[in-house]
């Protein structure tokens, strides 16, 4: 299959480009600014690609651009690439409380979380259609479905994604275009640190002084804290491109800390939404008061 995937530098994205490749695909491997701060990542993974002799090609695209965006395409095009999948990888961390972002970085947060993969999937959307086969992967969150009494710029970003992936996962199914979502729990990857920081600092101050984070909780006695590895997430990506076409789940939970019931609350979900469904086919539950544009 070909393959490709956003945001390859480090993290989430380096190990399933790796790790597909590795299990025989053609992967686009991409990542911002490829000639600068990029330059040895995106080296170092093609010097790999080279030296295992796997079909792999770093290419440069921004998903917060709409001309890079189309230029990775017309790259992946020169190349005789025809996608078959799609990982929406790309993403950036937050940190502070909402008041304390100015509007400007709250945009720029939603250009790369929100934004870009809807960028993304609307510029390989038509090629799927044409084929009508095609599998959409966005990478979300745990806190993309369950608030454990915390919050941020970095959920809401999430919902939002989240939002957007399902509905389009029901709108592309007729063209047998499977589209979903992926809700990695914690896991040591770089995206923390790189994160965007709440501008406003006297704001945070305030917020930390009326309640202090509460301190860890030491593991019981004997029991061995638990150590997520990446390659848990990538393993979830090739298990999902390997499913059969219409068999795919629509949200996949992985990994062992931050995801405690997850699955469990989006299995609930997925009844209460298939229960709704069917309410709705009641005629007394019609929308009839809506009006109609004359013909």
């Amino acid at each position: 299959m070909d393959i490709l995937i956003t945001g390859c530098s480090t993290g989430f994205g380096e190990v399933i480009a790796k790790t597909l490749a590795r299990a025989g695909h053609r992967v686009f491997a991409t990542m911002r600014d490829v000639e600068g701060r990029n330059a040895g990542p995106a080296a170092a993974l093609q010097d790999w690609a080279s030296s295992e002799d796997h079909d792999l090609h770093v290419l440069e695209m921004d998903v917060t651009d709409d001309a890079s965006v189309a230029a990775a395409m017309e790259a992946v095009d020169s190349l005789g690439g025809a996608l078959d999948v799609v990982v929406n990888n790309a993403g950036v961390a937050s940190g502070g409380p909402l008041e304390a972002y100015d509007m400007q970085q709250v945009r720029d947060l939603y250009e790369v979380n929100v934004f870009g993969p809807l960028r993304v999937d609307k510029a390989v959307l038509p090629g799927m259609r044409a084929r009508r086969s095609g599998l959409i992967i966005h990478v979300s969150s745990t806190l993309g479905r369950v608030l454990p009494h915390r919050g941020g710029l970095y959920p809401a970003s999430k919902w939002a994604l989240e939002g957007l992936a399902e509905s389009l996962a029901y709108d592309v199914r007729r063209f047998g275009i499977d589209v979903v979502i992926l809700e990695p729990g914690a896991f040591p990857t770089t995206a923390t640190s790189r994160g965007i920081r709440a501008r406003n600092e006297d704001i945070v101050r305030e917020y930390a002084a009326a309640a202090p984070p509460p301190a860890a909780r030491a593991a019981p006695a004997g029991e061995a804290a638990p150590q997520p590895n990446i390659q848990e997430v990538a393993d979830e990506v090739k298990r999902l491109i390997d499913l059969p076409p219409g068999r795919r789940p629509l949200r996949s939970v992985v990994g062992p800390i931050f995801t405690e019931g997850v699955a469990e609350y989006n299995r609930e979900y997925e009844r209460v939404r298939d229960q709704l469904n069917e309410v709705l086919k009641r005629p007394d539950q019609a929308v009839t008061w809506v009006q109609r544009p004359p013909r």
